[in-house]
């Protein structure tokens, strides 16, 4: 029985929460990985700024990849609204720049990480066929990330997140945030009002390797099973990781003052995922869970 043939597996953003698990569950196999990184860049990883025009598009068009994943991007949602310029730079021309260099190599793939900000939050949890309105910045400029890449060639693959977390030293997804402040014994903000499904990222990264290896195309959400506040995640995790959840502080989106919009009601159903590989995306209990055992064992 022949074997394909080893690819070339490029992790844009390798350095960060997600692109640093691919990296990981990527390697092992035949295949060649290599990866990009930013701002926690080291001697193993390319440095790529995404935020540089044309740069991202020279990097792909060097190392010629079979495969490409964009890890990488502009997520923080406030410096989005304050920086219009540079959040469109980094989540859609440049994915634009990558996509346009993939369609030039044989038989590539291209797969962009999107969110569920691309809805306006009215009536999640969302499946890949819900209208898209978003409602800041960071929402409208992943949606052009989505077309240009969608546009570019039907080998490529959007596959839309939400409230990714993972155990991670130094990182500041909204687990680690809440691990740090509470056990420091310090008082967390938390909305009430905003709802999603939070996705473990471990998950998250075999759920990519595997819709690579069956060459899926189009949109796929990928995200947990639970759909939950905001403020019921954080004090669940609380629970789990045994710290005080009186210092979690209750309120409404509206009196946090933040310069953009949010969905509300946001989350990703993911039915097709399940449908596509068996996928199964860890609830809050059982990923929170593994994320106290990683951090008991730092």
């Amino acid at each position: 029985m022949n074997s394909a043939p080893p690819k070339k597996i490029l992790i844009i953003g390798a350095s960060g929460q997600l692109g640093r698990l691919c990296l990981k569950t990527f390697s092992g196999a035949a295949d060649q990985v290599v990866g990009t990184g930013f701002s926690r860049a080291n001697l193993d990883l390319i440095r790529l700024d995404l935020s540089k025009a044309g740069e991202a598009g020279e990097i792909v068009s060097r190392l010629q990849p079979d495969i490409a994943l964009l890890c990488g991007g502009m997520t923080d949602v406030e410096g989005c609204e304050s920086s219009k310029e540079k959040a469109f730079q980094i989540n859609a021309e440049s994915p634009a720049d990558i996509a346009r260099e993939m369609k030039k190599i044989p038989a590539s793939k291209f797969v962009y990480l999107s969110t569920d900000y691309v809805f306006d939050g009215d009536a999640g949890p969302y499946g890949e066929g819900a209208e898209v309105r978003p409602l800041n910045v960071y929402g409208a400029s992943k949606l052009e990330g989505e077309k240009a890449v969608l546009e570019a060639s039907e080998n490529n693959l959007v596959v839309r997140t939400t409230t990714v977390y993972s155990f991670q030293a130094g990182g500041n997804n909204f687990m680690m945030q809440l691990l740090k402040r509470l056990s420091q014994g310090e008082k967390m903000r938390v909305p009430i009002d905003q709802w999603a499904t939070p996705t473990y990222a471990p998950d998250l990264a075999l759920a990519l390797k595997k819709l690579v290896e069956l060459d899926a195309r189009g949109i796929i959400h990928a995200a947990g099973p639970d759909f939950v506040s905001r403020l019921d995640f954080a004090k669940k995790a609380a629970r789990i990781l045994n710290l005080d959840e009186t210092l979690i502080e209750g309120l409404p989106t509206a009196d946090l003052n933040q310069k953009a919009r949010r969905p509300l009601k946001a989350g990703l159903r993911t039915e097709l995922l399940k449908q596509k590989v068996g996928v199964l995306m860890r609830g809050v209990e059982d990923g929170v869970s593994d994320f106290k055992s990683l951090f008991a064992h730092s």
